[in-house]
């Protein structure tokens, strides 16, 4: 393992969810943020095709700000993804919105180094199974642009459904684009697991 693999590789006792591929842990503002890559993912036409973000530049002083206040923010749970192999910062995850009332969540994801197949989806269980388990939430939903069909495929084998189609919800490179909701229950991810 050369250095650079091992800068984001967590402490045993920083390790919050850990799977096969993937290791989540809270952000270090530090190590993610200011001496990584995190905000070039925002910068990067590639990665932002089919999000909100890329419409204005990020450099790490703001993305720093932007991480700071999600992790402050009590209806936020935002992880750090890494790779388990290598220790690489690879993504991130986060349930936003969190509602002990109504026992629900929305679920959000960025990877910007997508070279490890799976490790999206099992960031994204870890974190559903997470909800249910320990934040008591019943319901965990999600949106995303409609070209990501095959995300929502893979989605499908943890136990997310579409939910519903929105027509024309933005416009991107001069194209409309449309989006598709999707939702998982507690009892129906525990169907499945």
């Amino acid at each position: 393992m050369t250095d650079h693999m091992t800068d984001h590789w967590p402490q045993k006792d920083d390790i919050f969810l850990e799977g096969e591929l993937v290791i989540l842990r809270q952000p270090d503002i530090e190590k993610d943020v200011m001496q990584g890559h995190w905000h070039s993912w925002f910068n990067d036409p590639v990665t932002t095709q089919y999000l909100v973000h890329g419409v204005f530049p990020v450099n790490k002083a703001q993305q720093a700000e932007i991480v700071a206040a999600e992790i402050a923010d009590p209806t936020s749970l935002l992880l750090v993804v890494l790779d388990r192999e290598s220790g690489r910062h690879i993504g991130v995850v986060c349930l936003k919105y969190i509602n002990h009332s109504l026992r629900s969540a929305e679920l959000s994801i960025v990877f910007g180094d997508r070279s490890i197949k799976g490790a999206a989806l099992e960031s994204v269980a870890l974190l559903t199974k997470h909800g249910f388990d320990r934040l008591n939430l019943q319901r965990i939903s999600g949106g995303q642009h409609a070209g990501l069909w095959q995300w929502m495929n893979s989605l499908e084998l943890i136990g997310y459904q579409l939910d519903g189609y929105n027509q024309d919800y933005g416009i991107r490179n001069g194209e409309k684009y449309d989006t598709a909701t999707y939702s998982i229950t507690a009892d129906r991810f525990f169907d499945f697991f």
